[in-house]
């Protein structure tokens, strides 16, 4: 895993995927001129003429300028399992919580854990906002004792 380091200075344009959206920024520091990407799943947004100060970790170093991709930012969510969530090929792949945060654990991860519908869970991992939910991709998840 790469080294996280912050990164400040001032977003100065945005790159465009070929899906049309924003996957990154380019930003003026104090040095000179780095681009920062967004992770693949990312819901991040910095404002061109924004001064930032974020988390980043290098990616390459090699081409015109320092890359960076934005770090993604940890969390920790808990609750009751109220449902499975599946993959496209038919394996449990995570769970929704009764808060509506959605834990993601790869299907390696539900053969691992063993979780049921209707226990009590803590998840820690990576933590994104989605357009139709909060994700918590799982580095750990902990079943707690029922009430």
């Amino acid at each position: 895993m790469a080294k996280k380091s912050t990164l400040r200075g001032k977003v100065v344009s945005h790159n465009i995927s070929p899906k049309g959206e924003i996957e990154g920024a380019v930003i003026k520091t104090a040095t000179g001129t780095a681009q920062v990407n967004f992770p693949k799943h990312g819901e991040a947004s910095l404002a061109i003429d924004d001064d930032i100060d974020v988390a980043v970790e290098l990616e390459h170093d090699d081409g015109d300028h320092e890359v960076y991709l934005l770090a993604a930012a940890n969390g920790e969510s808990g609750g009751t399992v109220t449902r499975f969530n599946y993959a496209r090929h038919g394996e449990v792949n995570g769970y929704h919580l009764d808060d509506g945060t959605f834990v993601h654990v790869k299907p390696d991860g539900a053969r691992k854990y063993k979780i049921k519908v209707g226990d009590r869970i803590t998840a820690a991992g990576d933590r994104r906002p989605g357009r139709d939910a909060v994700v918590i991709e799982a580095k750990s998840v902990k079943k707690l004792a029922k009430r």
